[in-house]
């Protein structure tokens, strides 16, 4: 039974979704009130002509048409076709449209007509742009936050370090200086006296020696002590890496002496420079020194061991820390890079350190793994890049096994 014509308009147009009824050589016959109203066109500007004609392509360009029209498609995979087209009405202005395209088919298996069923998503999509747009702004205000925050815990944790370096540095400060004051005294008498022979000339000298090599060990001490508080800006340079690990023996040598550590140094001659900030890589082995001598504390066996090698063929440069400590507990160690989680006594941390030296390290592209066994110790195992990008860190599984790399790897 065929549906009259009259009919036929009244139910197309009492649909909300836009309906066209297209032929096989691209002539619009049929379309509903709906697409004319959303289109601002009027149905004698419509009918008869090209559908490419009526949708005008973004780019303007009609030889494009055959190329993105979901027709082809129908008719090369023989069944309907849905897809998202941007389109221009007769205002000029873009419409965002969801297109379905159904093929009708003759008994004898040609097209006979298309139907082609599309709604305005234009608002929808306006939406999600709005959604996406909100959503990267609180990404981006989350991030700031968290930098600043990071920062915080950087500099907090910083100053609690430099706190027990003070308080440990004062005698090695005090003894040179206490030296000093009585050589000075002791070359004022010299000098005092009417007659100075040769044999006093060269304890004189001697004097002044030791004074000079003190003041200068002072020295040391201070500016290391200087550059590890200040709160500069962070510049990414190239350091030697072994340099900075003696920098920083030196200023936790009383420490270390105090706590009867030994220092055993397996450091690679000729080691590549890396690239990253130097106050902060600083900052991490003062960290993981720290944590080593404090969990050492009670140990029959103080040994501190730090070795560096150059990982070649990944252009970067590795760095562990051993201790023969008290290690850590197997259920503590996913933890122990969250902020503010200790193992320590009340009043000996608050759990800042290794979140800031984990926080470092991924700034840094860099990787870090942990090995330790309650009671026989804990290696640190740290990795840094010859030339630092601005790409994610990776490998950053802080609770795997420290791996034992080939040092020509």
């Amino acid at each position: 039974m065929t549906v009259p014509k009259v009919e036929m308009d009244t139910i197309l147009n009492g649909i909300r979704d836009f309906i066209l009824i297209i032929s096989p050589d691209r002539e619009i016959q049929v379309v509903n009130d709906a697409f004319l109203k959303h289109m601002s066109f009027d149905r004698k500007e419509v009918i008869g002509r090209k559908c490419y004609d009526v949708f005008q392509e973004v780019t303007r360009k009609s030889s494009n048409c055959h190329e993105k029209c979901p027709l082809e498609k129908v008719i090369k995979t023989r069944r309907h076709c849905q897809v998202e087209l941007t389109r221009l009405g007769s205002d000029g202005r873009p419409r965002y449209t969801e297109l379905t395209i159904f093929p009708i088919w003759e008994k004898k298996g040609k097209i006979s007509k298309f139907i082609e069923i599309s709604r305005d998503i234009t608002k929808r999509m306006a939406d999600e742009k709005d959604v996406q747009s909100r959503l990267l702004k609180m990404v981006e205000e989350r991030t700031r936050q968290l930098k600043e925050t990071h920062e915080k815990m950087l500099h907090q944790d910083k100053m609690a370090s430099l706190g027990k370096l003070a308080s440990s540095v004062v005698h090695e400060i005090n003894n040179p200086v206490a030296g000093i004051l009585n050589l000075a005294v002791l070359s004022k008498r010299i000098l005092r006296e009417d007659q100075v022979d040769e044999k006093e000339l060269d304890l004189f000298r001697q004097y002044l020696d030791l004074m000079e090599t003190e003041t200068r060990r002072i020295s040391r001490i201070v500016s290391n002590l200087l550059v590890f508080s200040r709160q500069s800006k962070i510049e990414v340079v190239k350091f030697d890496l072994n340099d900075l690990i003696d920098q920083v023996l030196i200023l936790n040598s009383n420490l270390l002496k105090i706590h009867r550590i030994r220092i055993m140094e397996d450091l690679e001659h000729n080691l590549p420079l890396v690239s990253g900030s130097g106050d902060q890589i600083k900052q991490v082995c003062m960290n993981l020194i720290s944590n080593a001598v404090e969990s050492m504390s009670k140990s029959e066996k103080r040994i501190l061991t730090l070795k560096t090698f150059a990982r070649r063929k990944e252009r970067a440069v590795a760095l562990v820390v051993e201790d023969t400590g008290t290690g850590i507990p197997e259920e503590a160690i996913p933890k122990i890079f969250e902020p503010f989680f200790t193992t320590k006594k009340k009043g000996k941390g608050v759990g800042l350190g290794l979140a800031v030296v984990y926080g470092i390290i991924k700034e840094h592209g860099g990787s870090l793994y942990v090995d330790s066994k309650a009671g026989k110790g804990t290696s640190f195992s740290i990795t840094l890049k010859q030339d630092l990008d601005k790409g994610p860190a990776t490998n950053l599984r802080p609770w795997e096994p420290l791996p034992h790399p080939d040092p020509e790897s």
